[in-house]
């Protein structure tokens, strides 16, 4: 049986209007692939949020749903703390995936899993 993630860090934004899914994605995944290469991160997910009717009006408004799985919360903190050092690489890598979204669009949570079946 595949290991699950134990650890999901998760994003919601909204994408600047002159910037493609493309062209996000292909700074996201310069961004993440240097997270692997690093020894955090582990797999991820991008969706596009798709309304439902009636539903969701309590949530802030956002198009896109990134989540970036760690096999722990120890290695999502110690990938926190490497971004949040802000030195190279890892600098040029998050401004310009940073770049393609909307200014104060972004919200941002941690899931930590406390059950699994099977």
């Amino acid at each position: 049986m595949e290991k699950k993630s134990a650890a999901l860090f998760h994003s919601l934004f909204t994408l600047n209007d002159d910037v493609s899914e493309q062209e996000f994605l292909t700074a996201f995944e310069a961004f993440y692939d240097h997270l692997v290469a690093a020894g955090f991160a582990r797999g991820y997910r991008i969706m596009r949020r798709q309304p439902l009717e009636g539903f969701g009006k309590s949530l802030s408004e956002f198009q896109y749903h990134a989540e970036i799985e760690f096999p722990s919360l120890a290695e999502d903190q110690a990938c926190y703390e490497y971004v949040k050092r802000s030195e190279e690489p890892i600098r040029s890598l998050h401004r310009a995936m940073n770049s393609k979204a909307k200014s104060g669009s972004a919200d941002f949570f941690l899931e930590v899993r406390i059950g699994q079946h099977p």
